[in-house]
C-alpha cells in the first residue's frame, strides 16, 4: 500500500524532534506566559540562564539532565520558581531572590555535574566562563526576553533553512511525524521504571472515572451555534501528572510512558464498557494505542458493544503510534473497521499535512492541530489548499481550537468540525445540545 501521495515532496532527513507533548508551541510563549503570570511578584524574583548549547557534549546525558533538574526543583519547590528549556538545549530558571545563596550553591553543583566536559575544563567561575547568567527581573526583564528572542530567532531560522535546504531523504517516517517547530518547554524529571510501577499501582486502586475527561467535537460554520458530533473519551495526561507526580514529565521516556498508556487504555475500555448510565453508547471516540486494538481488552469491549452502535464509535489513532508500526496499524484498522467502527488519524501538524494521504491510509476521519503560527505556514506554501482538498476537508478535524480565529481560518479552508476549548465554551453556552451521527 502507498502510504504517502506521489505527488507531495519527500520528507527531509533532518527535522528536529519535539519534547513537547505534541504540541506546537509558538516562539517563547511559555516563558512569556510565565513571564505574566508573576508579573505583580516579578521584583521578587530572578533568572538563572544555563548555556548548555555551549557543552561540547554532542547531547546531554539522561543522568546529567535528571541530576541537573533535581538540583533546581529542590530550590524552586520551596520558593517557588519554574524551569524551562528551550530547544537548544539551554535551560530558563526562575527562582526567588530569597533563594539567591542555595542557587549560587546549586551552580558549584552544576560545574561537578558537567566535570568532564571539555568547555568546562579548568573553568571554576561559570558566570566569568559564559556559561551562566543572572537577570534581575526588577531592572533587566528587558535583557531577558531579548536573550530569549533571540535564540529562538535563530533556532526558527535555522529550521527552516534546513527545510528547504535539504536533498536527502529519510528511513525513519516516524521522526519526520514527530517534526514541530522549535518551542520552549517546562523541565520536569523523567519517569523511571520504579515510578512507573508506583504510578500504575496508584491506578488500579483509585477511582479511575475521576480521571476521565470529555472533549466535544463539533459542526461549526459560520456565527452559528456548535452541532455536537461526537465526544472524546481521554484520560488528561497533564491532570494525572498533576495528581500522581506533579514534578515528573511522564512523556519523557518515550517507551516508559507507550506503558503507561497501554495501561490507561485498558483502563478506559473497561470503564466505558462498564458504563450504566447510558451515556456513553454511542457517538463518542476513545484515543488509543495501535497494540491495544488487538489486545483482549478491546476484544471483551468490543463484546460489550451494542453491534448497531459501533458504526458511531471513532478509534482515534496517533500519528506517530501509525508508523512505529505500519503493518499492526493496517491489521488494527481491518479489524476495527471491519466490526463496524471509524478510524481517526490524530497529531497531524500543519506542516506534515502535505505528507499524509488519508484515502490511502483508508481512515475515515482527519485531525490536524491548530497553534497559532498555523496561517503563517498556510501561506508560505501555495499547495496547502490541494492538500485540504486531498483528505477531504468533510473529514478533517481542527482541534485544540483554543481561540475564535481558528473557527475562522479553518471555515476560510472549507473545515467544518472542531475541537478543542474554545469550542467547549461555546458548546456549554447553548441551551440543547444537537446531536448528529457520523455517516
Amino acid at each position: 500500500m502507498f502510504l504517502f501521495n506521489k505527488n507531495t515532496p519527500t520528507l527531509p532527513e533532518k527535522i528536529p524532534n519535539s519534547q513537547v507533548e505534541t504540541t506546537t508551541v509558538k516562539k517563547d510563549t511559555l516563558i512569556l506566559d510565565y513571564l505574566a503570570k508573576i508579573e505583580a511578584q516579578r521584583n521578587h524574583f530572578s533568572v538563572l540562564y544555563l548555556c548548555l548549547s555551549k557543552l561540547k557534549s554532542a547531547k546531554l546525558k539522561t543522568l546529567q539532565r535528571q541530576n541537573l533538574i533535581e538540583t533546581f526543583e529542590n530550590v524552586i519547590q520551596k520558593n517557588g520558581g519554574e524551569i524551562f528549556g528551550l530547544p537548544n538545549e539551554d535551560m530558563v530558571v526562575f527562582f526567588n531572590k530569597k533563594a539567591n545563596e542555595e542557587m549560587q550553591a546549586c551552580l558549584v553543583k552544576v560545574r561537578f555535574i558537567f566535570h568532564d566536559d571539555p568547555f568546562l575544563a579548568n573553568v571554576f567561575d561559570l558566570e566569568q566562563a559564559g556559561f551562566a547568567k543572572f537577570y534581575d527581573l526588577e531592572n533587566q526583564v528587558a535583557d531577558f526576553k531579548q536573550v530569549v528572542k533571540s535564540v529562538m530567532d535563530n533556532l526558527t531560522t535555522n529550521y527552516a533553512g534546513t527545510e528547504r535546504g535539504q536533498n536527502k531523504f529519510v528511513n525513519t517516517t516516524v521522526n519526520a511525524m514527530q517534526s514541530v517547530m522549535p518551542a520552549s518547554r517546562k523541565l520536569r524529571r523523567e519517569l523511571t521504571p520504579n515510578m512507573l510501577a508506583k504510578v500504575e499501582k496508584a491506578l488500579s486502586m483509585a477511582d479511575f472515572a475521576s480521571l476521565i475527561r470529555r472533549q466535544s467535537v463539533c459542526a461549526v460554520i459560520g456565527k452559528s451555534p456548535p452541532q455536537m458530533i461526537f465526544d472524546e473519551v481521554f484520560v488528561s495526561i497533564a491532570d494525572l501528572r498533576d495528581t500522581l507526580l506533579p514534578d515528573v514529565d511522564l512523556t519523557a521516556n518515550p517507551w516508559l510512558f507507550l506503558h503507561l498508556t497501554e495501561t490507561l487504555d485498558k483502563r478506559v475500555l473497561a470503564s466505558v464498557g462498564q458504563h450504566d448510565d447510558g451515556s456513553l453508547n454511542s457517538n463518542f471516540s476513545l484515543n488509543l494505542n495501535v497494540s491495544t486494538i488487538l489486545s483482549d481488552d478491546f476484544l471483551e469491549f468490543d463484546d460489550n458493544i451494542n453491534q448497531s452502535m459501533r458504526s458511531s464509535i471513532v478509534l482515534e489513532l496517533q500519528l506517530v503510534d501509525i508508523f512505529n508500526d505500519i503493518k499492526a496499524f493496517i491489521l488494527a484498522k481491518t479489524f476495527a473497521q471491519y466490526r463496524g467502527y471509524k478510524i481517526c488519524i490524530d497529531g497531524v501538524t500543519v506542516d506534515k499535512l502535505k505528507y499524509i494521504d488519508r484515502e490511502q491510509l483508508d481512515s475515515d476521519l482527519l485531525k490536524i492541530i491548530w497553534h497559532p503560527s498555523f496561517m503563517d505556514m498556510v501561506r508560505a506554501d501555495s499547495h496547502f489548499t490541494d492538500y485540504v482538498n486531498r483528505a477531504e476537508r468533510a473529514k478533517m478535524i481542527l482541534c485544540r481550537v483554543d481561540d475564535p480565529n481558528a473557527v475562522e481560518v479553518g471555515n476560510s479552508l472549507g473545515i467544518n468540525l472542531y475541537q478543542g476549548r474554545y469550542i467547549q465554551r461555546m458548546l456549554a453556552a447553548q441551551p440543547k445540545k444537537t446531536i448528529f451521527k457520523i455517516k
